[in-house]
């Protein structure tokens, strides 16, 4: 099987697209009832997966692949990484901050969330052609939780601990994005089996920018 994660402001049908072997996950059930750190959701996510599962993981998706890969509770079979952070060496302390404001807007006003979230730069300004994110207002207090609990200022630097996934790994991202150009040059050769491919013509919404490349 191949399951899928999405990202920060995404839901488990953004994954239907690409056809009936693409599972996507909802990660939104995993805040339902329970408080879950990045650790504690990976690890639920890897006890949840079969062994030889293929995981994909798009940006805060792929921050909890990573930590499924790592936590060691499912041998995978493969992974792909899609436009993620491996986590921030400095600057954490700014970041919570930064996070707890889109937390609380998300809880409080969802249109003006979605507004501010889509005109990031690294968004290229724009709204996802896929997806109407207003079915999420309801899952808006799951959302404020991820940013609180799942967010690069909660997430430790990974680096050290790359080395540890067995698995082969992929790890897309798009020639525009050039932040997460950089951040995976630095980390592919700290994953024992890891491939960094560049895919053209994509921004950070590599799957949908260039849904053929996926």
């Amino acid at each position: 099987m191949i399951r899928c994660l999405h990202g920060a402001v995404g839901m488990a049908d953004d994954w239907a697209r690409f056809g009936p072997h693409y599972h996507g996950v909802d990660l939104w059930c995993y805040l339902e009832k329970d408080d879950l750190t990045l650790e504690e959701a990976g690890q639920k996510m890897a006890q949840d997966s079969r062994p030889g599962d293929t995981l994909v993981g798009y940006s805060m998706g792929g921050r909890l692949a990573l930590h499924a890969l790592l936590s060691g509770a499912c041998d995978f079979g493969e992974a792909v990484i899609i436009s993620a952070h491996p986590g921030l060496s400095v600057g954490r302390e700014e970041r919570l901050v930064t996070d707890e404001r889109w937390a609380r807007l998300a809880e409080s006003d969802w249109p003006l969330f979605l507004e501010k979230w889509n005109s990031q730069p690294a968004l290229e300004g724009k709204p996802p052609q896929w997806g109407d994110r207003s079915q999420l207002a309801p899952r808006a207090s799951e959302v404020g939780k991820s940013f609180r609990l799942w967010s690069l200022g909660a997430q430790d630097d990974l680096r050290p601990r790359l080395s540890q996934i067995s698995c082969p790994v992929r790890w897309l991202v798009g020639e525009h994005d050039l932040k997460f150009l950089d951040l995976a040059r630095e980390v592919i050769d700290l994953i024992p089996q890891g491939r960094l491919e560049i895919v053209p013509g994509a921004g950070h919404r590599v799957p949908w920018d260039r849904p053929d490349a996926l």
